[in-house]
């Protein structure tokens, strides 16, 4: 198996979870330009809920340096808290949103998992310019006010996925190694669905 073969596993295997997760109401609401301002800051809260305690966890695992990845770029919470911040939370008001507990987390505890759940959150933001476009068109936020999480690289989009693509196939090379990814990958699609929804 060559290492090209984890993107083409990535695709298929998660496609089912990634259809999924975009079915949300959340989601449907800004894609039909329905959702309100208050419930796209309840959605916020939501993936803060779920990306906090697991970049709090990422921060302190060994391997950052091997995996080539820097999480002062890939990192999203902070994002996200300036986000709700400009939607008028207060910082105590962001200390008090719920967080997805460590039962219903992805394991990122090797660079396998980590990569498969950073698979999930860096494609992300492929979709999220199609919805940064779509909020700003009609909900009273910009891509550097309110839409931070959504437009994470904004011109940069295309170039930080595709270094993202060439770490990953740099480090996932055998077939277990590749399970390891895309079962995490999954999981972070299937466990972010059920919280959201939840």
């Amino acid at each position: 198996m060559t290492s090209l073969n984890i993107m083409e596993r990535l695709k298929t295997e998660t496609a089912h979870y990634h259809r999924q997760v975009e079915q949300n109401p959340y989601a449907k609401a800004i894609m039909d330009s329905t959702i309100t301002i208050e419930q796209y800051r309840a959605y916020l809260e939501k993936f803060y809920g779920f990306l906090k305690p697991l970049e709090d966890q990422a921060v302190t695992l060994p391997f950052w340096a091997e995996t080539g990845l820097d999480i002062g770029i890939r990192g999203k919470a902070g994002l996200l808290e300036q986000d709700l911040m400009n939607l008028g939370a207060s910082e105590e008001q962001i200390k008090q949103i719920p967080r997805c507990n460590d039962n219903n987390l992805p394991d990122i505890s090797t660079p396998e998992g980590l990569f498969g759940y950073l698979y999930v959150i860096e494609g992300s933001t492929n979709g999220g310019q199609i919805m940064t476009k779509r909020l700003s068109q009609f909900l009273p936020i910009e891509a550097d006010h309110g839409l931070q999480y959504f437009n994470a690289y904004g011109v940069e989009t295309r170039t930080r996925w595709s270094e993202f693509i060439q770490l990953l196939q740099q480090s996932i090379h055998t077939p277990e190694e590749q399970d390891i990814t895309v079962f995490t990958a999954s999981e972070t699609f299937r466990l972010l669905d059920q919280w959201i929804n939840t």
